[in-house]
């Protein structure tokens, strides 16, 4: 019989804890370099989109660890989903901050280039695994037509979020903050799509990105846990 900690470890385990700790890590120890090698504090910025980025990844495992136990009623998971959808672009996010991305003195752009890279696909691989937790909970009450539903609904608000983010500068918590404004913005933004540049676009692709992203880490992830199984 397992142990409590055992548990708890099989679990952070199957929901890839330690691959993004090892890539945060990474990317955090090659920003502090950066700060040393240039003695400028440019991107410290990453660190605070990280740190949103990881927001939707334990909104994700809050909701998995509560139906392990028992306590996943729809009506308990029903905020928790609300914030996680809320939280859930700033993950893929870290991708768009390639834009800062130019010669700088003191530091090579490709090293630039490289960190850039690490923070991009820690917060990628931060939403895949936040999107798979409510996929299986989604499959497992509604089946799984409704799942994939769910997992197409929430790439295209994705899209839509990074979108309200990069150009609109709209963050998560003004939700609470500026309820009222962002609703006229998002029903500006829903009756004259066209009239905003950069809104179908970047909504589509960063969705057309999240939803492909996530077809490959369906497919490849199961195998290579049935691989080690056999192994």
């Amino acid at each position: 019989m397992m142990t409590q900690p055992s548990r708890l470890l099989s679990f952070l385990r199957l929901h890839g804890l330690l691959p993004v700790l090892l890539s945060s890590t990474v990317a955090v120890v090659m920003l502090q370099a950066r700060l040393e090698w240039s003695g400028r504090g440019s991107f410290l910025f990453l660190v605070w989109n990280l740190f949103l980025a990881w927001v939707p990844y334990g909104l994700a495992l809050l909701a998995s660890l509560l139906h392990a136990r028992g306590w996943g009623r729809w009506w308990n998971l029903l905020p928790l989903a609300g914030a996680w959808l809320l939280a859930f672009p700033n993950a893929p996010y870290l991708l768009t901050d390639f834009i800062h991305l130019k010669p700088r003195p003191g530091v090579p752009m490709w090293f630039d280039a490289a960190m850039l890279a690490s923070f991009a696909a820690t917060g990628w691989l931060l939403g895949l695994l936040s999107l798979e937790v409510w996929k299986r909970l989604l499959e497992e009450r509604w089946g799984r037509l409704a799942a994939w539903g769910g997992v197409l609904a929430a790439s295209v608000l994705c899209g839509y979020g990074i979108y309200l983010g990069r150009f609109e500068r709209w963050n998560s918590w003004n939700v609470l903050n500026r309820p009222r404004s962002l609703l006229e913005a998002v029903l500006g933004h829903v009756s004259e799509p066209l009239t905003y540049r950069w809104l179908v676009v970047t909504t589509g692709v960063f969705a057309g990105l999240v939803l492909l992203s996530y077809l490959v880490y369906e497919t490849l992830v199961p195998r290579c846990r049935t691989g080690r199984a056999r192994a």
